[in-house]
């Protein structure tokens, strides 16, 4: 098992790595800015294969219009996961299913309660650069 991570509990080789990002990471569609915060958590999960990293948002950083759809999906690791279509301010729909929520993931995955995802291959995520620390000494 690896050591700080969150393992399913039925099946440990089944597990994720969350880490708070220092840096601030910005979502856009096309040229809509649809999150902006420097409060991201990284999300690293290894299953059946290593899943690229995702980028949870808090929903209080996400000023764009979003609508639930119907879509559900159950994650044996995080949860239930609620769908969400962009929409614009007339309720026009943007873009289908582009991110996901898990509003009441399991207890074990409690931290990514209030944060919300963006499908990669849809949206433009960009990470500032990691600033430079120096050590004591």
């Amino acid at each position: 098992m690896i050591e700080g991570a969150i393992h399913n509990p039925s099946r440990p080789q089944h597990f994720m790595q969350v880490d708070r990002m220092d840096q601030k990471v910005q979502v856009k569609f096309g040229d809509l800015k649809i999150a902006d915060t420097d409060r991201a958590l990284r999300l690293q999960e290894v299953g059946r294969r290593i899943y690229q990293p995702q980028y949870y948002i808090p929903r209080e950083d996400v000023p764009a219009s979003l609508r639930k759809t119907e879509k559900s999906t159950l994650c044996p690791l995080k949860g239930h996961a609620s769908y969400y279509s962009l929409v614009d301010d007339a309720g026009e729909e943007l873009a289908e299913e582009l991110g996901w929520s898990y509003e009441d993931p399991f207890e074990f995955a409690e931290q990514i309660s209030g944060y919300i995802a963006f499908d990669p291959r849809r949206v433009t995520i960009t990470v500032e650069a990691a600033k430079a620390r120096r050590l004591a000494g």
